[in-house]
């Protein structure tokens, strides 16, 4: 067998990409494990496309400048010779990635009678979870909220197009309205499983209600039951993980086991089999200590996070984001590589056609309120802060220095509640992320984060303006200037300069005065490998690969331009658990579409 290959252009640059094939497939040729992409549509041998379309233009790091190159995925590795492989073990589905849609598409398979091995790359103790929130609509849990009188389902439908128009029509739309009719059920079914292992649901109630931007009550999370006090008087700084999917994914791995899940901790994935133009014939993993096993699998799922470790890969699809972004927030740490993203394109699989890549590149720490004042790091204002916190991080980027601060005054805690409680205002950190509906803001948890910024130094505290230009490198003269006119603008109720809205205007007069530290931090990366509605991977000419599925953060087409839809907060484990349920029935051989209620919108 040939090696194929297949050429892509992009559109952000003078590149072309080599989807190239690797010799990993189930078939042995010359004593190595050999696999075969498809041939190329021009039929030029591999070698002279390498040569012609695989060089780009790429920005390096550390010099910061553009040179020649390839990216290193580009060529596929070498083959494994047969005698490498130490072990051999054989399932109906394997699933690749011990996360949160790895959890539900191995319970989904297994369900259905499959037999399901699960392989993650992280050691045992390691817990492949972060975040807390996950979307949902028309759950139980909202239905009984709604009964109660404390809150009231969303127009399904507007809020969809609101999301389209979000994404700038970059997105598979069929897929969004999949997501929209069966998440619900998705979510119902999640919490049947957990909750008899002493998880309680509840929902979000830190909404935004601005006239541009509405967060939506769709958002539950998992907490330890009977740590009510804990959980809802939440702080960054407390010492019990009580919330979230910290606490979610080892009651998952319980439900693994009781479901007879082989689950297989430190195998990193290094091959994906498949022979010529074949079927998935499974995949070869590598233990710690490098012994290599191939698992042959009636099918394959990936589920493998998404690539925002990886700065090459970064670089290649979504550029600015390397200069944007000033931290990196992985569970476990740097886990997300995007090797199966590149695994999976040797084989003949495709990345989703739009470009730049959607990132989530949030606003951590310093106190994000859309009420504070933000100055850059010469103490200048230079925007509406009453916007998303995607477009904080971002326009952050484009400032001299590339700092910003959040400032506001002794009063500024209290005045967020007042937002709070009114919905119309809040912001990170200050919207008090476990808030539940019907309960209340706690300005002694707020006071708490507070406390815990200054002390590590993430938030600068003084009793004059003048000592705080000092702390965060400004000219006290300009920073003095700049609080100055903000007040005025506070007091005449018109913000002549940036338009922010008269109702969360607040001037800062009462010391102590505080500066926090705005950091735009890179959550995930939304981009990723085309997919069906069957949650099928697609090769380049979208015909669906068969025996391999895709789900969670490593799939594409569902997120568009810039951001995902922070206004469904928690929408990118939402997509986990409805997608990851999805393909593991669908991966054993059943038809989730049919399988699953789905509501009307």
């Amino acid at each position: 067998m040939s090696i194929g290959k297949n050429t892509q252009k992009r559109s952000l640059s003078r590149r072309q990409f080599l989807i190239g094939s690797t010799l990993a497939g189930a078939g042995i040729a010359g004593g190595a494990l050999a696999g075969c992409a498809p041939a190329s549509q021009g039929g030029a041998p591999a070698s002279e496309s390498a040569a012609a379309s695989a060089e780009h233009e790429i920005f390096d790091l550390d010099s910061k400048s553009m040179t020649q190159g390839t990216w290193s995925w580009s060529t596929p590795p070498e083959d494994i010779p047969e005698g490498d492989i130490a072990e051999t073990a054989e399932c109906d589905v394997l699933v690749i990635g011990a996360g949160l849609a790895g959890c539900c598409s191995a319970i989904a398979a297994a369900e259905e009678g499959a037999r399901v091995i699960v392989v993650e790359k992280s050691p045992t103790d390691t817990v492949c979870g972060r975040g807390l929130d996950i979307a949902a609509f028309h759950t139980k849990k909202q239905q009984e909220l709604v009964a109660e009188g404390l809150m009231e389902e969303p127009d399904y439908r507007q809020l969809i197009r609101r999301w389209i128009y979000w994404a700038q029509g970059r997105v598979k739309e069929p897929l969004l309205w999949e997501w929209s009719r069966k998440s619900g059920a998705c979510f119902d079914w999640l919490a049947d499983l957990v909750e008899p292992k002493d998880l309680t649901t509840y929902v979000w109630d830190g909404y935004y209600k601005g006239p541009d931007y509405t967060e939506y009550p769709v958002t539950h999370a998992f907490y330890i039951t009977g740590t009510e006090e804990q959980t809802f008087n939440f702080t960054f700084y407390g010492e019990d993980n009580t919330f979230g999917n910290i606490v979610l994914m080892p009651r998952l791995y319980e439900v693994l086991a009781d479901k007879g899940v082989d689950l297989r901790w430190s195998q990193k994935c290094v091959r994906l089999l498949r022979d010529g133009d074949g079927p998935i014939a499974g995949a070869v993993t590598e233990s710690d200590d490098g012994a290599l096993t191939r698992y042959e699998a009636g099918s394959v799922v990936i589920a493998a996070g998404d690539y925002g470790s990886n700065k090459e890969m970064i670089q290649c699809y979504a550029p600015f984001q390397n200069f944007s972004t000033d931290m990196y927030v992985y569970i476990p740490p740097e886990a997300n590589q995007g090797e199966l993203h590149q695994q999976a394109m040797w084989v003949g699989a495709a990345m989703q056609k739009s470009e730049p890549h959607a990132s989530v590149t949030h606003l951590d720490f310093g106190a994000a309120s859309y009420g504070f004042l933000h100055v850059n790091g010469l103490g200048q204002r230079f925007k509406n802060e009453d916007v998303n916190t995607q477009s904080k991080s971002i326009t952050k980027a484009f400032q001299p220095t590339k700092q910003a601060y959040t400032i506001y005054d002794a009063n500024g805690l209290a005045e967020v509640k007042r937002q709070v409680d009114a919905g119309i205002g809040g912001g990170l950190q200050w919207g008090q992320l476990t808030q539940r509906i019907g309960g209340e803001y706690s300005l002694e948890a707020q006071q708490a984060v507070l406390e815990g910024e200054v002390e590590q130094g993430l938030t600068f505290e003084s009793d004059t303006l003048e000592g705080l230009a000092e702390q965060i490198g400004c000219d006290p003269a300009v920073f003095v200037a700049t609080v100055e006119r903000y007040n005025e603008l506070c007091v005449q109720g018109d913000d002549v300069d940036f338009g922010k809205r008269a109702e969360i205007l607040a001037p800062i007069v009462q010391p102590p005065f505080y500066a926090g530290h705005l950091q735009a931090c890179l959550l995930t990366m939304c981009g990723g490998l085309r997919q069906d509605l069957e949650c099928r991977v697609l090769d380049i000419d979208d015909q669906p690969i068969e025996g391999l599925y895709v789900a969670g953060s490593s799939a594409g087409d569902f997120f568009g331009a810039g951001d995902y839809p922070t206004f469904v907060a928690g929408i990118g484990h939402g997509r986990c658990v409805t997608f990851g349920r999805m393909a593991g029935i669908n991966a054993a051989g059943g038809n989730a579409h049919e399988q699953i209620p789905s509501i009307d919108i």
